[in-house]
């Protein structure tokens, strides 16, 4: 077993003693309500939650290894995505179009992987609109690659921030663990891809994916 394996195995145990850790606290809330008004309980939610969500991502830094890939069609796949994102309540007031070219699309992926990395910028793309907005995924084809923008109308990245966007560890959101940017680079940087980001604070922000074609 590799190093990498073997501490993808341990947050995942970690994660598992996390997850019923939580749900202790939930059930003891639910039975005893009064708790809630007890100095630090929030906080002490607030900190498990951030905590499963930093070991459940830890778990999957193997994403980006051990690439099944196969020859997909990049219409029907970022179809699927687009559909899949939207299948939470949260989301209903958040519209995703998708605009490509007529001819056909082909990429030489793992499904399972590359799904993973476009879901996560759709959802952070969602996140910074605060789940009310529009987003647009667009994918042309230009010499040997092929581009994928995602673009947002949300709030925009600080230009200060922006060297740091794929960073582990980095992040502004109150609960979030810094961690989803820089495994979705990984993914991307396997299928021997690209990613960056383009944002004007106040004006939104686009990830620009490169694929290679395949022929």
């Amino acid at each position: 077993m590799s190093d990498s394996t073997c501490y993808v195995d341990i947050f995942h145990e970690i994660k598992n003693s996390v997850t019923l850790i939580n749900s202790y606290l939930q059930l003891i809330e639910k039975k005893h309500p009064e708790i809630a008004l007890f100095d630090y309980w929030e906080n002490s939610r607030m900190e498990t939650s951030r905590l499963r969500t930093i070991t459940s991502e830890l778990s999957q830094l193997k994403f980006g290894r051990d690439l099944k890939r196969e020859t997909i069609d990049l219409k029907a796949f970022l179809t699927d995505c687009c559909h899949s994102f939207r299948c939470s309540p949260a989301d209903e007031n958040v519209s995703c179009l998708l605009t490509m070219p007529k001819q056909p699309l082909w990429i030489s992926a793992d499904v399972k992987q590359l799904r993973h990395a476009i879901i996560n910028l759709l959802k952070n793309s969602c996140e910074a609109m605060a789940h009310c907005g529009r987003i647009l995924v667009d994918a042309r084809k230009e010499g040997n690659c092929i581009f994928i923008r995602i673009t947002d109308s949300g709030c925009g990245i600080a230009a200060d921030l922006l060297p740091t966007v794929f960073d582990p560890f980095i992040t502004t959101k109150e609960d979030g663990s810094g961690l989803g940017l820089h495994i979705t680079k990984e993914i991307v940087t396997a299928h021997d891809g690209t990613i960056t980001v383009e944002s004007q604070e106040g004006c939104g922000c686009t990830f620009i994916i490169s694929l290679p074609i395949a022929y």
